[in-house]
């Protein structure tokens, strides 16, 4: 292929990758596992793979665990710069999460947030719900409402995780909503028969991109769909290429102990082709490849009548 058209072909590609959200429960991310070297390693390409990834289970009251792993990100290649948006901590004990929003900033920004007003106590961690624009004509902005339920109340705070729906698409009026996070959704947490007869199955316009077959677990001796991730509207369904967990010890060649310093769970993400249609600013490493190949291309032809 001639020079100029991979030039072209670059160019082009530049502008058209998808968009990919990611929720991730990290297993008590605290100041003291991130700054564990190995830790680090594996979780920024992990998160750096993520236009928005939602962190759970962040037990960060200062947010230094967060400020470090924006830092790593943002030295970590050209893929950034990154930005955080994180709740206020969430819990009925002494024992508090927060949920964490990392996002890239050139290709996406939060029009507006808040917790979810839990007046009946129904959620261990109510909601903390993010409106994001997205680089994308067809669907301009995306509402996303993370969840980490108790495994002893499943099925109870995923029926009123409908509620929190209903009050975003009034709050907002926006259909297009994405829920994610660590719903517990499988295995003796919530068997498949209770997960049928939820809410979230039984009205339409639902669609839930990670199935009940998918293994979200990172230890062999179980086998549970935890993760989800649950797309509602006609143009946020229409542009959703592809869902599943990132299977990270596999991609790193890491064994399941070291694998389990990270986390017991996979990130779960879904890709929206054509969200990143409007033209990306080239990054750092891309202007320097340009730099590099223009002088070898060879001179215009004069042209002869």
């Amino acid at each position: 292929m001639h020079l100029s058209a991979v030039l072209l072909l670059l160019l082009l590609d530049a502008g058209g990758e998808a968009f990919r959200i990611c929720a991730f429960n990290t297993q008590r991310l605290t100041l003291a596992k991130v700054a564990r070297e190995h830790v680090m390693d594996t979780l920024v390409p992990i998160v750096a793979r993520c236009d928005i990834m939602v962190l759970q289970e962040v037990v960060d009251s200062s947010d230094s665990a967060i400020r470090l792993l924006i830092r790593e990100l943002n030295r970590f290649g050209d893929s950034g710069p990154y930005e955080y948006l994180s709740s206020p901590q969430l819990g009925r004990s002494t024992y508090m999460e927060k949920y964490v929003y990392v996002y890239r900033s050139r290709k996406t920004n939060v029009l507006e947030s808040y917790v979810y007003n839990d007046k009946d106590d129904l959620f261990a961690r109510e909601p903390f719900v993010a409106h994001f624009t997205l680089p994308s004509n067809g669907l301009p902005s995306v509402v996303l409402v993370p969840l980490h339920t108790t495994p002893k109340a499943v099925e109870k705070e995923l029926n009123a995780l409908h509620d929190v729906f209903l009050d975003v698409t009034r709050h907002w009026q926006s259909k297009d909503v994405i829920l994610l996070g660590d719903f517990n959704a499988d295995c003796a947490s919530l068997p498949k028969k209770r997960l049928g007869e939820l809410m979230l199955r039984t009205q339409a316009g639902f669609h839930w991109a990670i199935s009940d077959e998918e293994d979200t677990t990172v230890r062999a001796s179980t086998h549970c769909a935890y993760d989800r991730i649950v797309l509602h509207g006609k143009r946020a369904r229409d542009l959703l290429q592809a869902a599943g967990a990132f299977r990270f010890p596999e991609i790193f060649q890491l064994s399941e102990a070291e694998a389990l310093n990270i986390s017991d769970h996979y990130p779960v993400e879904v890709e929206l082709s054509q969200a990143a249609s409007r033209l990306q600013p080239f990054g750092l490493a891309s202007l320097l490849l340009l730099s590099l190949l223009l002088p070898l291309l060879p001179p215009p032809l004069d042209l002869v009548a």
